[in-house]
């Protein structure tokens, strides 16, 4: 691996790990939004609001690319905006436990659907990692320490955010190339808050996303948990390959532990600190790796 790979790497990891805690931060915000009122269908359209006015801005001001006729933009939005509600509805009818584990199968998919795209095996490594980073997960979100609620719709809503993270994965590398972090994400997001408002307007337009007590947490949700971390996660993706990011990306779990015992006093059990050691593990595997980000071929 040549020192301009390394670099590579080294940001490109560091930059998901940022995201992942961005992600991680923006969570707990958004649990004390909804206590005070916001429902997550609000919230899920607010984020993708001020996502999109906040990215079409720097596209605009960094004359990036405003070619749109591209199918896969919407595929792309269309997964940013279902993961969100297919995840929330898993929460919903599962326990929490069951719908993270769930969701972050997603890693291991990507693995096979690209390696099913490029005509070959993944690397053993990748494949340790992935392994090694779902049985950490397992242990950070407590699966089998609570009683566990199981229904089919929970269950295939779990399943179906783990496709769409799968897709918006895959599809955030088919695209970045040709439009750049910032342009790809501004193209998701704008599909992703026509999506939404589609929904919520018929409904009137919210009142609680407006209020004094809730606005400065919506703003920091759309901003710092959705505008920052997704364009770090497509950036970082562009330097390590789908597959190595979303590996990587499975350090928002080990994150938000970590911030549930640091900011809300929450203990961690000898478990849960087993499978962030795990998820850590996977992602410096993944770190030392040899290889490169050569161009890889359209979905």
């Amino acid at each position: 691996m040549t020192r301009t790979h390394q670099y590579r790497n080294a940001f490109g990891f560091a930059a998901i790990a940022l995201a992942a805690t961005l992600w991680a931060i923006a969570a707990i915000v958004a649990s004390q939004l909804f206590a005070a009122g916001v429902t997550p269908l609000q919230l899920a359209m607010a984020r993708a609001v001020i996502a999109a006015i906040g990215l079409g801005a720097i596209n605009h001001w960094t004359g990036q690319s405003r070619h749109w006729r591209d199918w896969r933009i919407v595929i792309l939005g269309l997964s940013l905006a279902l993961v969100t509600l297919a995840y929330y509805i898993a929460i919903e009818r599962l326990s929490v436990a069951v719908a993270v584990v769930i969701q972050y199968t997603a890693p291991a998919l990507i693995v096979i659907l690209s390696a099913a795209r490029l005509g070959r095996l993944p690397s053993w490594a990748t494949s340790i990692a992935a392994a090694i980073a779902l049985l950490g997960v397992v242990f950070v979100s407590g699966l089998g320490t609570d009683e566990l609620r199981v229904d089919a719709v929970g269950l295939i809503a779990a399943g179906l955010s783990a496709i769409f993270f799968a897709s918006y994965t895959l599809f955030s590398e088919a695209l970045v190339d040709r439009y750049g972090a910032i342009g790809v994400m501004f193209r998701g997001f704008v599909v992703s808050s026509l999506l939404w408002l589609m929904i919520q307007l018929p409904q009137g337009m919210p009142s609680e996303i407006f209020q004094a007590q809730t606005l400065p947490g919506i703003v920091f949700v759309g901003i710092g948990g959705t505008l920052i971390p997704f364009s770090l996660l497509c950036w970082g993706i562009q330097q390590v390959r789908a597959e190595r990011g979303a590996i990587a990306a499975t350090l928002e779990p080990v994150m938000a532990a970590g911030l549930a015992w640091f900011a809300l006093g929450q203990a961690l059990t000898p478990l849960q600190l087993m499978g962030s050691l795990l998820v850590i593990i996977a992602v410096t595997l993944l770190q030392i790796q040899k290889g490169d980000r050569s161009p890889q071929p359209g979905i």
